[in-house]
C-alpha cells in the first residue's frame, strides 16, 4: 500500500489544471502549516485524509483505501464570487474527469462518491468555497 500513489492520483490532475489557468493559480497541499500568511489574493488548498485501510471486516483486501478529498478556493472578499466560482469549477472538472477515468491495469484506480457542497465563508481578507467528495482507491497490480 503506497498512499503517495493514492495522493498523486488527486495532486497532480490538480496542480495542473490550476497551473493550465491564466494567470496560473497556486495550489497548495496538506504539508502547508500558513497559508493564508504566504498568499497574496488567490490560492486553493487540498486536503487528503485516509480513513480505514487494514480492517479486514471490512474488506478481505488490503489494497483498498478509502478516504475524502477536500478542496477550499481562497479569493479576495469584497470582490464577488464570480471569480471563486470558476476557480471551484476546476477542482470539480478535475475530481469528475478522475472518477471518470476507466480502469487501467495497473497503478491506481480511484473512484470518487457524490461532490458535497459548494459551502461559502470568509476567512480574513478571503471569500472562500469549499467542497468535498468520498473516494476508494483500488491498487492494481
Amino acid at each position: 500500500m503506497n498512499y503517495q500513489d493514492v495522493r498523486a492520483k488527486f495532486e497532480a490532475p490538480l496542480a495542473t489544471a490550476y497551473g493550465a489557468l491564466s494567470p496560473a493559480v497556486p495550489i497548495y497541499f496538506d504539508n502547508f502549516i500558513d497559508v493564508l500568511s504566504d498568499t497574496v489574493d488567490e490560492f486553493v488548498h487540498v486536503n487528503i485524509q485516509f480513513g480505514l485501510t487494514t480492517e479486514s471486516t471490512l474488506t478481505t483486501s488490503h489494497d483498498q483505501i478509502r478516504g475524502v478529498i477536500v478542496v477550499r478556493v481562497f479569493t479576495e472578499k469584497g470582490k464577488g464570487p464570480a471569480r471563486n466560482q470558476t476557480l471551484l469549477n476546476t477542482a470539480t472538472t478535475s475530481i469528475q474527469t478522475i472518477n471518470n477515468t476507466a480502469k487501467t491495469s495497473s497503478g491506481v484506480y480511484a473512484k470518487t462518491g457524490s461532490i458535497e457542497g459548494p459551502t461559502f465563508t470568509d476567512e480574513g481578507p478571503f471569500f472562500v468555497s469549499r467542497i468535498e467528495t468520498g473516494f476508494q482507491a483500488t491498487f492494481i497490480s
